[in-house]
């Protein structure tokens, strides 16, 4: 099944129950709207088949990627900020993906393996060189790994791609908000976009810590003047000191939204911690903005998965 988080969180393995009994895990209805449910929709992750089933699904199956597994070499692991790394793997061959989808990265020595957006779009639609954008977790045993030395040459091991995060064939305006470095696959739909000569208006809101966890900003601002309509990039730092000389937008990425004009006519792209992306979603479905409108990418560590 189609999935991006296994833990009843994002919403993408929903499909309709036609026939048969199951048991759930955790009940849909944290994820799933009251019309949803009652036209008998739920999540297949969270779904314990009682007895044959019968089931429904908005798109075919044959339209998933097909998943592989490679063997990538690391062969840079430049700091892209505070706690950021920009990673790049080098693999055994190339990888056909779409921006905003994720690959499962495995070190030698560390059990399970780890994900991370693909941070950029590749020409004619795949890739042998990969980068990611690695946003250190203390504790975690992979970014510990990752950050405590220079890793370059090390082998990983790689499986994708998934995920179901992708620009929309449409012309609505978007409105694009990341977090940390969920800032990854936005990055790499834009960078799509603009590859198809995209006229459509886009606010990029990014929130960040303080200054010292802004990153990209360069990229940005080249994507910025590339675009061929209007491009606003508001960058809202949460915990920036009261006193620096920072002039920009402070407080929580999601409180711009607000202020926005035409929501309603927007099409949304969210990426970043789950509480980010939930307070966003209830903020445009208060502005008039429709779930179908609504594409969500939440990051989840080890500390999160319940």
């Amino acid at each position: 099944m189609p999935h991006d988080c296994k833990v009843g969180s994002c919403g993408t393995c929903r499909f309709k129950l036609v026939d048969g009994k199951i048991g759930e895990l955790s009940p849909s209805a944290l994820v799933l709207e009251r019309e949803e449910l009652a036209a008998g929709y739920r999540l297949a992750c969270q779904a314990m088949p009682r007895s044959d089933l019968t089931i429904a699904l908005n798109a075919p199956l044959a339209m998933q990627s097909t998943v592989e597994d490679y063997i990538g070499t690391i062969i840079a692991a430049p700091r892209l900020c505070q706690d950021i790394i920009g990673l790049t793997l080098e693999l055994d061959r190339p990888l056909p993906f779409s921006p905003g989808q994720y690959a499962d990265l495995t070190a030698p020595g560390i059990e399970g393996p780890r994900s991370y957006s693909f941070a950029f779009a590749p020409e004619r639609g795949e890739a042998q060189r990969l980068e990611f954008h690695v946003r250190h977790v203390p504790g975690g045993l992979f970014t510990d790994w990752l950050f405590g030395q220079d890793r370059t040459g090390q082998e990983l091991r790689l499986s994708g791609p998934f995920g179901q995060f992708r620009l929309k064939d449409s012309a609505a305006p978007m409105l694009c908000l990341a977090g940390g470095s969920g800032l990854a696959p936005i990055m790499a739909i834009l960078q799509q976009a603009r590859a198809m000569g995209a006229t459509r208006p886009v606010t990029l809101l990014y929130g960040a810590r303080t200054r010292q966890h802004l990153y990209c900003l360069e990229e940005i601002e080249a994507l910025r003047a590339a675009w061929k309509a209007p491009f606003e990039f508001v960058p809202v730092l949460s915990e920036e000191d009261v006193d620096s000389a920072w002039a920009g937008a402070r407080g929580l990425v999601t409180e711009p939204i607000a202020r926005l004009p035409d929501q309603a006519r927007s099409e949304a792209y969210l990426c970043g911690p789950p509480a980010m992306i939930d307070a966003a979603e209830a903020q445009l479905m208060q502005h008039g903005v429709l779930p179908g409108l609504i594409a969500a990418d939440r990051f989840l560590d080890k500390s999160t998965v319940r």
